[in-house]
Parts: C-alpha cells; sequence; structure tokens
C-alpha cells in the first residue's frame, strides 16, 4: 500500500491539506477528483517526490518505482521525440559497445566488478526486452498520434500537445510500478485517446490519475480518491459509482442533521417553557444536558468546494438566418501550406455541431474561418443574417488586455453595465471580493480561460464558436458548462475532446481529417465505436479501411447500419442544396417574368427579345433542377 499519513501542505495562508490521512492500493487505477484548487496536483507532486508535505510523512513499498507526468512537461532543447522516448535506454540500446566498453574499462584486478556490471546490463536488457526498445517506441509515439516526420523534429518545433506526447511516451515505455498522471488526456484527440485507454488497461502499473474528462475516468479507474473539506476520501468504484455513493452518504447525512436538529428544537422549546417553573426544574436541567450532546453531534459547517463551480444560463438571442454559415470549396491554411482544401458545408440554424478529428486536421483553423480571424485562400464563405458571432478559443486568451482589471474586461463586453450585474457573472466563474480588481496578466491559463467565457455570457450572441471550452474546467464545472450549452437556444459549432460534453450537447458530429470533411452519421457513442473497432486486431486508427471492418462479423451490422444513416445524411444535403438552387432559380424567372410583363416595355422589341431568351434558358435550367430533385427523392425513398 502507498500509506499518506497526517499530511498537512500549506502554500502562504492558505490550507490545501490538513492532517489528511489515506492509502492507495499500489497496483489499482485510482482516480483522483476535486475541484480545482482542492489539492490535486500537490498530492501527486508530493507523490513523486517533487514536493514535500509541511506535516506526516508519505510511505510506499520498498524498491517501488514511480512515473510522473506533469500538466506542464519540460522543454527538451534539441532533443527529437524520439530521443527523448529512448534517453533513458540509451546504454541498453547500445548494448554490444557497452559490453565491450566494460571489458576495456576494467582491467583484470577489478574481474569481479566487470562481472557484476556485465550482469546489471544483461539485467536490465531482459527487464526492458532491450531488442524491441525502438520498435516499442515508434509503436508508442504512432499510438500517441505523432507521424514518422515529427518523431525526428526537435521538440521545440512541435505544439506543447505533442511535446507532451513524447515525455508520456517515455513514461509509458519505462513501465514504473505505479504512474502518476496529471491530465494525460489534454490535447489528445479521440484516435490517441482510444489508444492510450486500451494501452493503459493492458499494462500492469498501478496508477493515480488526475483528469477532467470523467468519461475517461470512468473507463480506465477502478478505485477513486476525492479530496473534500481538506481531506481526502477513497473508496471502490469508478468516478459514476463513488458520486453514487457520495450522494447516497450525503443525502443520510443530512438526514441525520435534520433529526438532530428537530430534537434541539424541541428540547430547546421545553426547556424554553418549563425553565421557570419548580416542578419542571429537574427535568429542564436534564434537557440541558440533551441539547448540549446533541449540539456536540452536530458537524462543524465546511467550506464545501464542490459548489464553488460555475452556474449560469443563456438569454434567449435573436434568430439568425436559416442558415448562418455556407461554406463553398473553401481552401485555408498557413505561410503557403495547406490546412484543409475544396471544403463544403453547411451549417443550419439551431444545429450543435461537434467538430471531431485528429489534431492537425484543420479543426481550430474550421472555426478561426468561421469566426473571420482568418480568410479563405479560395472557395467563398457565405454569412447567413442577424448573425452575432461569441468566439472562444486560445487566440482569445492572448488577446486578453494584460492590465485591465477583471471586473474592466468583464465590463467592457457586458449587454448591462450595471456592477451587480458584472460581479454575479465574475462570482459565477469563481472570482469574488478582491480578485475582480487585480488585472488579467497575472491569471493563471485556467483563470484566463474561465474569464473570456464569463465575458461570452455577458454579451452573449447567437453563434458560439468554441475551441475545447472544457480545457482547465474541473468536472463539476464542466457539468454546469454542459447544461447550459445544452439549453442555448442559438447555433454551436465546436471543437473538444472531452466526451461528456460532445455526447450531451453535439446534434450533429462533423468529421474532419486530411483530406476529408464529413457529416458522420450517427451519435458521438457510434464515432467512438467505429474508431475503436480496429483495436480488436492490434491495429491503428489511420490504418483501418472498409475490408477490414467488414472482416469484422460482430461489427459487420453495425457498419451497414451507419453506412446507410451516411448515405441518407448526404441525400437530405444534397436535396437541401437543391431546393435551394431551385429558389434561387425561380427568383431569376420571376424577375424576367416582371420584365415581360410590365407596361412599359411593351413597345422595346429588343428588350422583350432578349428577355424571352433569357426567360427559356433560366426556365431550362430549372426544369434540369426539378428533375435532378426528383431524383434524389427517388433515391431518397430508397434508403429509407
Amino acid at each position: 500500500m502507498i500509506v499518506f499519513e497526517g499530511i498537512s501542505k500549506y502554500y502562504g495562508s492558505s490550507t490545501i491539506l490538513e492532517n489528511a490521512t489515506f492509502s492507495l492500493h499500489e497496483q489499482k487505477r485510482t482516480g483522483l477528483i476535486g475541484p480545482n484548487g482542492s489539492g490535486k496536483t500537490t498530492i501527486l507532486r508530493m507523490l513523486g517526490g517533487e514536493d514535500e508535505p509541511d506535516r506526516g510523512r508519505i510511505a510506499a513499498p520498498s524498491e517501488f518505482s514511480i512515473g510522473y507526468l506533469p500538466q506542464e512537461v519540460e522543454v527538451f532543447e534539441g532533443a527529437t521525440a524520439m530521443e527523448i522516448v529512448l534517453q533513458p535506454f540509451r546504454h541498453l540500446l547500445s548494448y554490444e559497445a557497452n559490453l565491450q566498453k566494460i571489458g576495456e574499462t576494467t582491467d583484470g584486478a577489478d574481474h569481479e566488478k566487470m562481472l557484476e556490471q556485465i550482469d546489471a546490463l544483461h539485467t536490465a536488457m531482459e527487464i526492458h526486452d532491450g531488442y524491441s526498445l525502438a520498435a516499442r517506441a515508434e509503436a508508442i509515439l504512432s499510438g500517441l498520434g505523432l507521424s514518422e516526420e515529427q518523431w525526428q523534429q526537435p521538440v521545440e518545433y512541435l505544439s506543447g500537445g505533442f511535446r507532451m506526447r513524447a515525455v508520456l511516451g517515455r513514461l509509458l515505455l519505462l513501465a514504473p510500478d505505479f504512474l502518476l498522471l496529471d491530465e494525460p488526456t489534454n490535447h489528445l484527440d479521440m484516435d490517441s485517446l482510444i489508444w492510450l485507454e486500451k494501452y493503459l488497461l493492458r499494462i500492469k502499473s498501478g496508477m493515480l490519475i488526475v483528469s477532467h474528462d470523467r468519461d475517461f475516468l470512468n473507463r480506465i479507474t477502478s478505485f477513486t480518491a476525492g479530496i473534500e473539506n481538506k481531506k481526502v476520501i477513497t473508496g471502490t468504484g469508478n468516478y459514476d459509482q463513488f458520486k453514487r455513493v457520495q450522494e447516497e452518504t450525503a443525502a443520510n447525512e443530512a438526514n441525520r442533521v435534520k433529526n438532530l436538529s428537530l430534537r434541539i428544537a424541541r428540547n430547546e422549546r421545553f426547556v424554553e417553557r418549563f425553565k421557570a417553573k419548580a416542578t419542571k426544574a429537574t427535568q429542564a436541567q436534564s434537557r440541558i444536558k440533551l441539547i448540549e450532546k446533541l449540539t456536540a453531534e452536530l458537524p462543524e459547517p465546511q467550506e464545501d468546494l464542490q459548489q464553488r463551480t460555475i452556474r449560469f444560463s443563456f438569454p434567449v438571442p435573436i434568430q439568425t438566418g436559416a442558415i448562418p454559415f455556407l461554406c463553398d470549396n473553401i481552401s485555408a491554411g498557413y505561410n503557403g501550406k495547406m490546412v484543409f482544401d475544396n471544403l463544403s458545408l453547411s451549417i443550419n440554424r439551431g444545429d450543435k455541431v461537434a467538430i471531431i478529428g485528429p489534431n492537425g486536421s484543420g479543426k481550430s483553423t474550421f472555426l478561426k474561418l468561421l469566426a473571420g480571424i482568418i480568410h479563405p485562400n479560395s472557395g467563398t464563405l457565405d454569412t447567413g443574417t442577424n448573425v452575432q458571432i461569441r468566439y472562444f478559443g486560445q487566440h482569445q486568451l492572448e488577446q486578453l488586455d494584460p492590465h485591465k482589471t477583471l471586473y474592466e474586461t468583464v465590463r467592457s463586453d457586458a449587454v448591462i453595465t450595471e456592477k451587480t450585474f458584472i460581479r454575479n457573472i465574475l462570482g459565477a466563474f469563481l472570482f469574488s471580493g478582491d480578485a475582480v480588481d487585480k488585472p488579467a496578466g497575472v491569471l493563471s491559463g485556467g483563470e484566463k480561460a474561465r474569464l473570456v467565457l464569463a465575458t461570452i455570457l455577458a454579451g452573449p450572441g447567437n453563434i458560439l464558436l468554441l475551441d475545447e471550452p472544457t480545457n482547465h474546467l474541473d468536472i463539476d464545472s464542466i457539468a454546469m458548462l454542459t447544461d447550459a450549452m445544452a439549453a442555448f437556444a442559438g447555433t454551436i459549432v465546436f471543437v473538444s475532446h472531452d466526451e461528456y460534453f460532445v455526447s450531451r450537447i453535439a446534434t450533429r458530429i462533423v468529421e474532419m481529417r486530411p483530406g476529408m470533411v464529413r457529416d458522420f452519421p450517427g451519435s458521438l457513442a457510434d464515432y467512438r465505436y467505429y474508431l475503436e473497432t480496429p483495436f480488436g486486431t492490434n491495429g491503428s486508427p489511420s490504418d483501418r479501411n472498409d475490408h477490414d471492418l467488414q472482416e469484422n462479423t460482430v461489427s459487420e451490422d453495425k457498419v451497414r447500419r451507419i453506412k446507410e444513416r451516411e448515405d441518407r445524411k448526404k441525400l437530405q444535403r444534397a436535396i437541401e442544396k437543391c431546393e435551394r438552387r431551385i429558389a434561387e432559380q425561380e427568383s431569376v424567372i420571376a424577375a424576367l417574368d416582371e420584365i415581360l410583363h410590365h407596361p412599359s416595355n411593351a413597345v422595346d422589341h429588343v428588350l422583350l427579345q432578349q428577355t424571352t431568351e433569357n426567360h427559356s434558358r433560366e426556365q431550362s435550367n430549372l426544369d434540369q433542377l426539378l428533375k435532378e430533385w426528383e431524383e434524389l427523392q427517388h433515391e431518397l425513398e430508397k434508403v429509407l
């Protein structure tokens, strides 16, 4: 067992943990949960040896190796991703050379020492399967979503997310006895997330995992440790199971406190009524002692951090046109490098579209395009009427004025500038008291994200474009944000890797991959099933193809149904596009009819002849569109 005994930890005047005693099974996968600021990362750092408790001690089994993945990983200047993963095994990768070196540097007098070194090298090769290290490193980096080209790039040229994956890959290859993982799903797309889940479930290491992705915790963990009121409570079960037990315990405790309070009140009324009567004096004294006893059993008031979460709702926005965004053969990219090409997609009023796909496929670029932050290299983007866009993304965090206070930042975007209104919004995002008067420049990344979300609430539009809005939020705050977004009456287009958030908001899923954009015909659960299928045969999502899916007899029917839904969706989109073209064509013909029938044009024979020819041509085009529409309707009827 890993035992935390009487642990206390302070940062300045703030108490993070106070006399916390709990234990973790060294071979189990445990989820560590609690609100932001409750001490989750502190516990990981203390167990990983990067911090120490101010009081108490931590005991772990002897010869017990621990690997720690922090949220902010170190930068390896000049090292490639592959070098980072293999760095702890350099002596094994040059096994033959190291054997020769041991023989050359050890003279005959140190023969016993030489044998010990050779034996240690042999043992390490056996333990770590030294001959397969490079192949396993490649498999891990590939599973985590790094391409062969990225393996050999210095990591300073990679994004922070890919640097994190390289460090995670090294940790997985090391395979310590116990893994400490602080938000390992940050920056992972669904392909990589599914691979990581399968890998963690397969290895024998114990784990302590901090994650804001409750679905990830539910699939991976079988034990849970929850931080409450500076203490740690442990229990069997994943996140949902642990929370159910907590809720039952809280309900029982609430009933106990209620009954105690009723008994105290009843006895207080007796004392108040009869304390002055000599015949009841003895009984009154007895009731006073009982009141003291019952009062001592009442729990002390505690600050409930679980309730300090985001709570808000959006006002009803004005309606946009039927199609807020219409993309036609759009290409976009940066510095001459194309991110996506020939993208055609329409966003309908009221859609809540989740953009899903691997990192680097253009999801964030697409949101920036819709927001007007960047412009297409080619193609057209038509924006509908009455569109009021609010955009949330890393770009917005960088654009915060560091000198403005939190109060001033929100007030500058607010539809109502009353002081109470501004403070209420800030309070909903956990900024209260004197904190609202500090400058935005001193905020952490998570605090900046909450501040930008607060500005969106202060001046809501009818189109929300959200790029990873749940990053830096704890599980309870994500649940609150999810409820508000699900109830939002406008249109949402968003990128998120949080399955809980996506599955409860998205009414439509659009998959983006290099060279491909499509409406996925199903729910997020269907999409995850589609990605998971190849793992049953040790495949990789990037290697899947229709033949592989058909060979899997278990999923054959599922794949067929998904394809049928996809065909229906494509036909419905084609019919909608055809209907829009028909409406436009009818408007053109109506304008020509007006010219032909207007009395003032009766003597203008040249105009009438030219208009008649145009009318005939446009009517022919309309007839062709109507024929196309009928054929599409006939095809749709076949697959319904």
